[in-house]
């Protein structure tokens, strides 16, 4: 399967999983990047999105 979510025995989590997944697919669809990293000094993680900008005249 193209989408799967890795279960882990220790930890219990609401949801899905599959947003990151179905960002990606979006993001590089328009021709961008995206990226994760987590930040072991808080909780979370950043993710960080880029988009080409578009060029006059083109729609």
């Amino acid at each position: 399967d193209m989408f799967y979510r890795v279960r882990k025995t220790d930890q219990v989590r609401a949801g899905t999983g599959l947003g990151l997944a179905i960002a990606r697919g979006f993001v590089e669809a328009l021709g961008g990047t995206i990226a994760a990293a987590n930040r072991p000094d808080r909780v979370g993680a950043d993710f960080t999105i880029r988009l080409p900008i578009a060029q006059e005249g083109l729609s």
